[in-house]
C-alpha cells in the first residue's frame, strides 16, 4: 500500500495499493528469497504431509514470523502443502490454516489474525484482520438434551469465496460468497450470499447491491 499523503480525521484520501501490481524486479527478487526459504520450508511441509495435526502445528508456528520475512516464508510453505496455492498469495501475521485440502486462487491477500477451516478461495480476494472461515453453522449436534454437546458430534461442510469479494475486520463467514460480494465489517454470515450484493450485521443481511 502506498499512501499520498498524510490520513487526518474527518477526510478520506486516495491511496494506491500494490500488492497486485508488483514490477516485475520485485517479483523476480521475492521468487529468489522464496527459494532462499525453502532449506526451512521443505523439511516443515514434508513432516506436514503426515497429518492434519502436523500440518496445523507448522501453521500456527510460521504465523508468527514477521511481517516481510513471514511473507514470503508462509506463501511458500502453503505453496508446497494445500491442495492449491496461487500466484501472488500474501497471508498475514497470525493467520492460520487448519487443514490441507485448501484452494487458494491468484492473487489473495489475508491479514492479519485470520483462521480458515474448509474453505476454498477464489482469485483477487480481500481479506481483512480477525476474520473466522467456518465449515458450515452445525459444528456441533445438540438436540439430545440427555447427552452433552461435546459427545453429540456435529457436521462440517466445504464453502466457497468465490473471485473479487472482500471481507471486513473481524467478519464470520459459515457459507458461500458468490463473486463480487462484500461483508461489512463484523458481519456473520450464516448463508449464501448472492453475487455483488454487499451484506452487513449479525445476521448478515443485504444493505445494497454493487451493480
Amino acid at each position: 500500500m502506498k499512501k499520498n499523503a498524510r490520513i487526518d480525521c474527518d477526510k478520506y484520501i486516495d491511496i494506491d495499493y500494490h500488492q497486485f501490481t508488483q514490477s516485475k524486479c520485485l517479483k523476480l527478487a521475492i521468487k529468489i528469497a522464496g527459494v532462499i526459504t525453502w532449506p526451512i520450508v521443505l523439511p516443515l511441509a514434508l513432516l506436514s504431509k503426515l497429518s492434519d495435526f502436523v500440518f496445523v502445528t507448522n501453521s500456527q508456528l510460521l504465523s508468527l514470523v514477521p511481517y516481510l520475512i513471514g511473507t514470503i516464508i508462509r506463501y511458500e510453505f502453503y505453496r508446497f502443502t494445500l491442495k492449491k496455492c496461487g500466484q501472488n498469495v500474501m497471508i498475514g501475521f497470525g493467520t492460520v490454516f487448519l487443514y490441507r485440502d485448501i484452494e487458494i486462487g491468484d492473487n489473495v491477500l489475508f491479514g492479519m489474525y485470520n483462521t480458515v477451516h474448509y474453505c476454498d478461495f477464489g482469485s483477487y480476494v480481500l481479506i481483512a484482520d480477525g476474520c473466522r472461515f467456518l465449515s458450515g453453522s452445525r459444528y456441533h449436534n445438540y438436540h439430545d438434551v440427555n447427552v452433552p454437546m461435546a459427545l453429540q458430534g456435529g457436521k462440517l461442510k466445504r464453502i466457497k469465496i468465490e473471485d473479487d469479494c472482500w471481507i471486513g475486520a473481524n467478519s464470520v463467514v459459515m457459507d458461500d460468497l458468490e463473486s463480487g460480494v462484500i461483508v461489512g465489517s463484523g458481519s456473520i454470515v450464516t448463508n449464501k450470499v448472492k453475487a455483488m450484493n454487499i451484506v452487513v450485521g449479525n445476521p448478515a443481511k443485504l444493505l445494497k447491491m454493487r451493480v
